[in-house]
């Protein structure tokens, strides 16, 4: 995740502007005239602050399994709890998974329209034993398909060879350091050999078969005790092929750190020309039961916990991808966005899932973020005595 100070607190659509920018290809490669012109409509609504649409959403993202092999520091998933979390009742298990059928139905009815799907959300999708007939699946839909992972799983040759040419078209590996003792700082439980051997042979594959997809990017997450292996790992990429290199900012403290009710809100934002989240224009979240919820941003902690205030806006499978689309939850969720002082003349929008986000409200959550430009990792952690990262 983007650190959450530039997300939320110094605009969010400049933040929109360089994610297009960055990602733009999942959008466009081998874009229909009709995916386009989907495109185009949802921008045009967008900018007139529309609430029911009649562009599609341009991509969805698919959380096709909430399992994870890692226990990354910011994560749900943690190793290393914060202090007082929301994190010790997740019961994320591996069974938990949205089978082939389910999103082969999902899938169809976007087909033609929607753009693009990304595998993932709180889980990695490489944990799902049929991500590569789910990746065929989507392509035959005429969707670009995007998987980001950890990449830190032992690999046969053969799974190497399926997942490159599973109709894949875009993959996103995270390489956060050319070291063990570095990466697995905040990787807790990963290993950096395994990535970058999956990675290689994944590109070696590719080019073997003469292949333009999967196209590679390498995302590596800044801390200050990574910084120096920056230019190795972009040398690393340059020399075996890697399509695009990214490098930002990551967080220290846990999504828990900036859970609701862990920070004030202190009243909605004003109106502007334009919403304030692109979200509920462009894109929605599936979990991999088929309840959505509007972003992948926001109420983390809420929606794997038992007990968690989820506030989902429906369920795909159920009713239908267009129906929650444009349900009545959906129409509050867009109206608060394009007006967050619409709350004070209806009520009734604090109970959508958008009340209380930075994004649309002021608030004091800037101060429970720890981001590795200005925090080191020492900061909140530590080694403890059966040598496993610990939050302080």
């Amino acid at each position: 995740m983007r650190r959450f100070t530039q997300n939320w607190q110094s605009g969010h659509l400049v933040n929109m502007a360089s994610n297009v920018q960055r990602r733009r290809s999942w959008f466009l490669d081998n874009a229909s005239p009709r995916q386009l012109a989907n495109l185009s409509v949802a921008a045009a609504q967008f900018a007139l602050k529309h609430e029911t649409m009649r562009a599609w959403p341009v991509l969805l993202k698919v959380d096709i399994s909430p399992a994870c092999n890692l226990g990354c520091t910011f994560c749900i998933h943690a190793a290393a709890k914060p202090p007082g979390d929301e994190l010790l009742d997740s019961q994320v298990l591996n069974a938990r998974r949205m089978s082939v059928a389910e999103f082969s139905g999902l899938v169809e009815q976007a087909r033609g329209k929607s753009a693009a799907v990304s595998l993932y959300y709180l889980g990695d999708p490489l944990v799902h034993p049929q991500l590569e007939e789910i990746c065929d699946v989507s392509r035959s839909a005429g969707l670009n398909t995007h998987v980001s992972s950890n990449f830190s799983f032992r690999l046969s040759d053969a799974r190497i060879r399926a997942l490159v040419t599973s109709g894949l078209t875009h993959l996103t590996v995270c390489v956060d350091g050319m070291r063990q003792e570095r990466y697995e700082l905040t990787r807790v439980g990963g290993r950096v050999d395994l990535v970058l051997d999956n990675l290689d042979r994944v590109l070696r594959v590719r080019r073997e078969l003469r292949q333009t997809y999967p196209k590679v990017e390498v995302q590596f997450i800044k801390f200050q005790h990574n910084l120096d292996e920056l230019e190795a790992a972009a040398a690393w990429c340059r020399e075996r092929g890697v399509d695009q290199f990214t490098d930002y900012w990551g967080n220290l403290h846990n999504y828990a750190d900036v859970a609701p009710g862990r920070y004030r809100v202190f009243g909605p934002k004003p109106s502007r020309a334009l919403p304030r989240c692109s979200w509920p224009h462009f894109s929605l979240q599936v979990k991999y039961d088929g309840d959505v919820i509007p972003c992948c941003y926001y109420r983390q902690t809420e929606q794997y916990r038992a007990g968690g205030d989820s506030r989902v806006v429906g369920n795909v499978l159920t009713a239908g991808l267009w129906t929650v689309w444009n349900s009545p939850e959906y129409r509050q969720l867009r109206r608060m966005v394009n007006d967050p002082t619409s709350i004070e003349r209806d009520p009734a929008l604090a109970g959508t899932f958008c009340h209380g986000c930075p994004t649309v409200f002021r608030t004091d959550a800037a101060e429970q973020e720890r981001v590795a430009d200005s925090h080191r990792w020492e900061e909140l952690y530590t080694i403890d005595s059966r040598g496993q990262v610990a939050r302080r």
